[in-house]
Order: structure tokens, then C-alpha cells, then sequence
């Protein structure tokens, strides 16, 4: 139709032949132009409508899925929080206070003895809880490795302001066994450089199956600090422990070793401190 009107239009007017004839070319590639972009166009709406059903699919899907995935988690916490623990147990926590947010470091040395084995076992990392920032596994660089021959595998049970971790033992520890967890929880001590207190709260609440209030038979913490002109505090809040007197060794840094000899189910709070920079 627009041809025909360009060529009426052009004998008309009396238009040279080939004059005449561009214009006519001219409007017919305008039109097939147009008509081109124009089934694209109506192809794309049509394309990301398509896409658009199919993301909506798979969204829905992924979140049946994820949440299949927590039943799951939540049916393995209450399994573990139910069980009472079948084992005794050494601990020695090495808290290290970074002279800067990366540095913050946490090492916690076992021994189990198992009553008669044990296959896997839950535990919460310290992690900062003073903002609202979620925190995963591979945020704090968590490494865990047994001393014996077997292995240990780690998975999330909780990832948001706390962490739970599910401990599974391959072989099942059957003997005395010793076995670490190292983390790296970045700015867990920033507090105590900005302002000079702070505080670690620890939480020993499981009465064994025998009936003993607490799985620990030795509870050591050494809480070491950054090289200072004055020596650091602890106290722990109820009396609990005993505490050696501060040491500072030869990198400058300095050194509070605390222990309880006989646990018994304690909730213990140790108040730290510090001078701030270094004088």
C-alpha cells in the first residue's frame, strides 16, 4: 500500500523515472525495516514472557526445595539437642585477640572418649553478635581436622548471627580421640581495641547420659593479647576457675591462662581488658 501511494504520489507530481525509482526502493526498505523490527520486537515480548514463566517456575521450585532442605537441618538440631552427650571430654580454647580485625583467631584442642562411640556432634562457633551481619562458614575460614586417621566433616545447621555446626566422624570414635576446629571470626575483638572491655560468654550445658552435669572433665582457656606497655585482665564473672597471672612472652604479646578443673554445667562470663593503644 505505501508503494502503490509513493508511486501515485510520484506520477502525480511528475517526478523523474528515477528519481521516482530511489524513492520507491527507499520506501520499500523503510517498510521491510519496520516489519523486521517489529516481529523481533513482538518475538522478544513473547521470549520474556517465556523466561519470565520459567523463572517464576524455578523460583518456586528452589523454594520448596530450600525448605524441604530446613526441615531437614531442624529435624537434625532437635535430634541432637534431645540426644544426651555418649562421651567425656578435655577442652582447651586458644583465643587469640588480633591486634587487627583479620587477625582474630579461635583454636579449640579435644579429646573425646567416647561411652561406647560417638558418630557426630553439634557445636556453636564464637562469632560477633553485636551487629546484624549473617555469618557462614566460610565467612570465619572454619577448618576442622582430627589428629587420627579418619576424617571429620563439617555442615551448617544455622547460618545467620549465631552458627551451628554438624560435626559427622568417619570412622565413629570409638577410643580416645583428639581433634581441633580453627576459625577466624574477623572483628570479634573489635570492641576490645576500640574502647579497652569486652566480654566472651561460654555456655556448658550438657549433662552426659550417665548423669554427670558436664561432658568436660578439664576446661582450659588461654586468652592471648596484643603487645601492650600494661598488662591485660580477666576475670570470669561467678569465680569459676582458676586464673595464672599474666605473662608476657617473647613476641610481646601477652598470655592469661584460666582453667576449671571440675566443670559442672557452668554458664561462665569472663570480663576482658585492656588499655587501648598500647599504653
Amino acid at each position: 500500500m505505501l508503494i502503490g501511494l509513493a508511486s501515485g504520489v510520484a506520477q502525480l507530481a511528475e517526478i523523474p523515472a528515477r528519481a521516482a525509482q530511489w524513492a520507491l526502493t527507499a520506501v520499500f526498505l523503510a517498510a521491510l525495516l519496520y516489519f523486521v523490527v517489529r516481529f523481533w520486537q513482538i518475538a522478544f515480548v513473547l521470549r520474556i514472557r517465556e523466561l519470565r514463566d520459567q523463572l517464576l517456575a524455578a523460583t518456586q521450585a528452589l523454594t520448596l526445595q530450600r525448605a524441604g532442605h530446613q526441615h531437614y537441618l531442624d529435624a537434625i538440631q532437635r535430634i541432637s539437642e534431645r540426644e544426651k552427650p555418649l562421651f567425656l571430654e578435655t577442652l582447651e580454647v586458644t583465643v587469640t585477640i588480633g591486634a587487627d580485625d583479620d587477625s582474630d583467631r579461635i583454636v579449640e584442642k579435644r579429646v573425646t572418649t567416647p561411652e561406647p562411640l560417638v558418630t557426630h556432634r553439634t557445636m556453636r562457633p564464637i562469632v560477633p553478635t553485636d551487629d546484624e551481619r549473617i555469618m557462614r562458614l566460610d565467612d570465619i575460614a572454619f577448618k576442622v581436622h582430627r589428629q587420627t586417621s579418619g576424617t571429620i566433616t563439617a555442615l551448617p545447621l544455622e547460618q545467620n548471627r549465631v552458627l551451628r555446626v554438624w560435626m559427622i566422624f568417619d570412622p565413629a570414635m570409638m577410643t580416645p580421640t583428639e581433634w581441633q576446629v580453627e576459625y577466624r571470626p574477623r572483628g570479634l575483638w573489635r570492641p576490645l581495641r576500640e574502647r579497652g572491655w569486652d566480654q566472651l560468654v561460654w555456655e556448658d550445658r550438657l549433662p552426659t547420659a550417665s548423669g554427670t552435669p558436664s561432658a568436660f572433665t578439664r576446661f582450659e582457656v588461654t586468652f592471648t593479647f596484643p603487645e601492650n606497655d600494661q598488662p591485660p585482665s580477666v576475670k570470669e564473672r561467678a569465680g569459676y576457675g582458676t586464673f595464672a597471672d599474666p605473662v608476657q612472652i617473647a613476641s610481646g604479646r601477652w598470655e592469661v591462662v584460666w582453667r576449671d578443673e571440675k566443670p559442672a554445667g557452668r554458664r561462665y562470663v569472663w570480663d576482658l581488658t585492656q588499655a587501648v593503644g598500647g599504653h
